[in-house]
């Protein structure tokens, strides 16, 4: 009743300034991560002198993102199995029981719970990283995200790079340690499409 009242005596442009004081409640959009442009890299210390250095591609999964409500979420699938490192006996151990287990689970999964704004660029997402049946907490540096339409303006997509460090051993992947360094960088380039 209150609502109509203030309709009746105020009309329509009192109606068009509370509506545009009002968060916007615009629905994120959707894209599908491109799994054949997408890639996750790593670098762990070996033998406290070298890097080795691997990627995963063919990373999958999805992204709802709302620049303007500075919200967000992301969901991703990285396939362990693919793991390549330019040394196929590496490889055959990084995949082995011993590290990945890649046969007993396939993928490592990162779910976002928190996306934090600096202004009106995404700097860190917070969330659940699961790798061998384990779940910890990660952030992600994000270092770039862009988004936008092609130059031939046929697509609309993003284009993101994030980062993060995470400890080996508390993923149950604790084999050779210390010849194998614990602290492994994680990095991620995403291309997303959208949906």
């Amino acid at each position: 009743m209150v609502a109509r009242e203030f309709l009746l005596r105020c009309g329509a442009p009192a109606l068009a300034a509370v509506l545009h004081a009002l968060p916007s409640l615009a629905e994120p959009a959707s894209y599908r991560i491109d799994a054949t442009r997408t890639r996750a890299e790593f670098t762990v210390e070996h033998l406290g002198a070298f890097h080795a250095r691997g990627r995963f591609p063919n990373v999958s999964g999805r992204l709802l993102y709302d620049a303007s409500g500075h919200a967000g979420s992301v969901d991703l699938e990285i396939p362990v199995g693919a793991v390549a490192t330019g040394w196929d006996s590496r490889d055959d151990f990084i995949r082995g029981a011993s590290m990945f287990d890649a046969s007993q689970y396939p993928s490592m999964r990162f779910r976002s719970t928190r996306f934090t704004f600096e202004g009106e660029r995404l700097v860190r997402v917070d969330g659940d990283l699961t790798l061998r049946d384990v779940t910890r907490p990660v952030s992600l540096a994000v270092r770039r995200l862009e988004c936008g339409r092609s130059a031939d303006d046929t697509r609309e997509g993003c284009i993101a790079e994030a980062a993060c460090s995470i400890r080996r051993r508390e993923f149950a992947m604790g084999a050779w340690w210390p010849l194998i360094g614990d602290e492994v960088e994680l990095r991620l380039h995403l291309i997303a499409v959208r949906e």
